[in-house]
Formats: C-alpha cells, structure tokens, sequence
C-alpha cells in the first residue's frame, strides 16, 4: 500500500472520526478583508483552521502574515502575491510568518487551511 493509504487500524467507526461540512449550505461571511468572502469549514482545538475563500474581481490585501502555516489551492479563477499569479490547480503553501500581499484580478474561488 502507498504512503497515503496504511491499512485500517481498530474498529472505530468512521463517522467517529470524520468531520464533514456541506459547504453550500453555509453563508458567506468575512473572508479577512474587502472584497475576501469566507465559510469556515474547520475551527479544531489544535488550531487547525480550514475556509473557502471567495476572491472577488479586482479585490487586494495589502502585506500581512499569519502565525501559522498556510496551504492554499486554487479551485477556479486567478490569484495572485508579490511573487506570481496562481490559476485552477495551483497550490501554494507559506510558513508562518512569512508577509506576502494576496489578490486577484478576475476573481477566485479558493480553499486556505492553516495548520
């Protein structure tokens, strides 16, 4: 078996240890700035966060950093920092600490996660 999939171990049942968020059912709240929309799709006790990020045309985040690591994917639209503009499929992730500007010039639509 690959390293992403190890056999199963005990016999708890999955939905124990799933945590599952129909995300269309959520509302479009603060997404971190003008123009950012966000649902919060993860608040774990460890400080695990996860969110879809709604990027609306023309919107911009001046330079800023978190205290956790960011893993950021693009699912539909541009996105861009201070180093390049990412499209559908682009995945990027930032250690903590580190400044960088977001924005996007058409839009995006795009799922974050600190860890």
């Amino acid at each position: 078996m690959s390293s992403l999939m190890q056999p199963a171990s005990g016999n708890r049942p999955a939905r124990e240890i799933f945590h599952v968020v129909s995300s269309e059912a959520l509302t479009w709240g603060d997404g971190g700035g003008d123009g950012f929309l966000g649902k919060e799709l993860l608040n774990a006790e460890d400080g695990r966060q996860a969110y879809i990020i709604k990027v609306e045309p023309g919107a911009y985040a001046e330079s800023h950093s978190h205290d956790r690591m960011e893993h950021l994917l693009v699912l539909e639209g541009d996105f861009y920092d201070q180093n390049q503009t990412y499209v559908k499929g682009d995945f990027v992730v930032r250690g903590a600490g580190a400044n960088h500007i977001a924005g996007s010039h058409n839009g995006a639509l795009i799922f974050l996660m600190f860890t």
